[in-house]
């Protein structure tokens, strides 16, 4: 009888223990096992690990696979922020290799523009200013000058006209002068011969 009551008793404690690190085993898959952020899992392991005096005692196995979810973890920020610094440092020399291309664009831009307004006269490079500034001086100074030999012509051509009108009235003269002293030379001739015949 005495050794059926420490039987079942030793059989209750062993049941009672088995049963207790059964649930804990069931809690410490649930807990440790499932996805956890690892501030949860230290909390769990601070609530579910047992005192003593004014220590924690804590299983093993939570400290192993807390300590490995840990690593992992920082393995993963540590790619994450590897992965994050590789696109920065592409994302600059991409900004970099933009600006390069902008200030090669600009530079073109002030080429063209300056190109543009940029005309080349006679071996020289002017603004288009100028340029215009000079082909209308010339245009005006051509036009002037066009204006004084129009000028000079229609002066020179009434001029040349009275010339003209004068030489046909100097000419008339003269051709009435000449017919004159003939007539005149042709009476002297006659009356010399007269006055030859008279003597005769």
């Amino acid at each position: 009888m005495k050794q059926l009551v420490t039987f079942t008793l030793l059989m209750i404690t062993f049941l009672s223990v088995f049963a207790q690190e059964a649930i804990d085993e069931k809690e410490e898959i649930i807990t440790i096992d499932t996805p956890k952020s690892i501030k949860d899992q230290f909390e769990f392991i601070y609530n579910k690990s047992n005192n003593y005096a004014e220590f924690k005692v804590v299983k093993k196995n939570w400290l192993t696979k807390l300590k490995l979810q840990t690593v992992d973890s920082i393995r993963s920020v540590a790619s994450e922020l590897n992965a994050a610094e590789l696109k920065i440092k592409n994302q600059k020399a991409d900004i970099f290799q933009l600006n390069n291309n902008l200030d090669a664009v600009k530079n073109e831009l002030i080429t063209v523009t300056e190109e543009k307004d940029v005309m080349p006269f006679l071996g020289m490079n002017l603004t288009k200013t100028s340029y215009s500034t000079i082909i209308w001086s010339i245009i005006g100074l051509l036009l002037v000058l066009l204006g004084f030999f129009i000028f000079k012509f229609k002066r020179s051509n009434v001029i040349t006209k009275e010339a003209q009108h004068g030489l046909k009235e100097l000419e008339l003269e003269f051709e009435d002068h000449r017919r004159r002293s003939l007539e005149r030379e042709q009476k002297v001739m006659r009356k010399l011969q007269d006055e030859l015949n008279k003597k005769k």
